[in-house]
């Protein structure tokens, strides 16, 4: 499908290695970014998550980051055909060139979809634009992390979406680089099933860990079993609800 409707806005996605999925809308609608005045979307694909903040958050400036051109050039042309196209700038340019010469000096939120197959692991993804999407060897965890301690405001936060185990890893060096978890929910794809992704919340401050579990689908047949807590994190977005 090259055209993926949400309630306020669309996402044509033919020109992009990764099309819309669970895992992004997930992490737009999660993300605690509706105090910010300074958005960063990492990798923005579609700009799908450029796009859910700006509708979350009617105050903040967002840039955009994305490496592909092909993606870069469609997620422009979202974003230019959406309500919000003088709040949003998208950026044909890695993080880690952005984080050496940033336009915006440090940002309030930063988010991202990040890529996590290791090819060291075996996983071997032919067409050089989904490899570069999803796996971690244009971007490994550790550059990551060390272009957000960069450009993220001290009282910031960063937000994230991974498989579990690459969540666990993720999570054990960036206590170790001096972050702090705020926020770990893990997420079951549905009722009766073993969680298989973490939603995650860094900040560069102190605080307590809080911790949770969200459940996608209910034990119901059907198209449309979705439980109340993802249907109210979803509502102001998605045309099922």
């Amino acid at each position: 499908m090259s055209t993926f409707r949400f309630k306020k806005f669309e996402i044509q996605q033919d020109k992009c290695a990764m099309k819309i999925g669970t895992d992004g809308v997930l992490l737009g609608a999660w993300a605690n970014i509706v105090q910010a005045s300074s958005i960063l979307d990492i990798g923005t694909g579609t700009g799908v998550l450029a796009l859910m903040s700006a509708q979350r958050n009617s105050n903040a400036f967002i840039h955009a980051l994305e490496i592909d051109p092909n993606a870069f050039y469609q997620a422009r042309d979202n974003i230019n055909n959406s309500p919000w196209k003088d709040r949003l700038t998208v950026l044909h340019q890695s993080i880690q060139t952005y984080s050496k010469y940033p336009i915006q000096p440090v940002f309030d939120s930063i988010i991202s979809n990040p890529p996590y197959f290791k090819i060291e692991a075996g996983t071997r993804i032919e067409d050089t634009s989904r490899r570069q999407a999803r796996s971690t060897d244009s971007l490994t965890f550790n550059i990551l992390l060390n272009c957000i301690q960069l450009i993220l405001h001290p009282l910031g936060n960063f937000s994230l979406i991974l498989p579990i185990q690459e969540g666990k890893d993720f999570m054990q060096l960036a206590l170790h680089k001096g972050f702090h978890i705020k926020r770990c929910v893990e997420v079951i794809p549905r009722e009766g099933k073993t969680s298989n992704r973490f939603l995650i919340e860094l900040v560069l401050y102190q605080t307590p860990i809080e911790e949770a579990t969200l459940t996608i689908r209910t034990i119901e047949k059907g198209n449309h079993n979705y439980t109340s807590i993802f249907k109210q994190l979803h509502k102001d977005f998605l045309l099922a609800f």
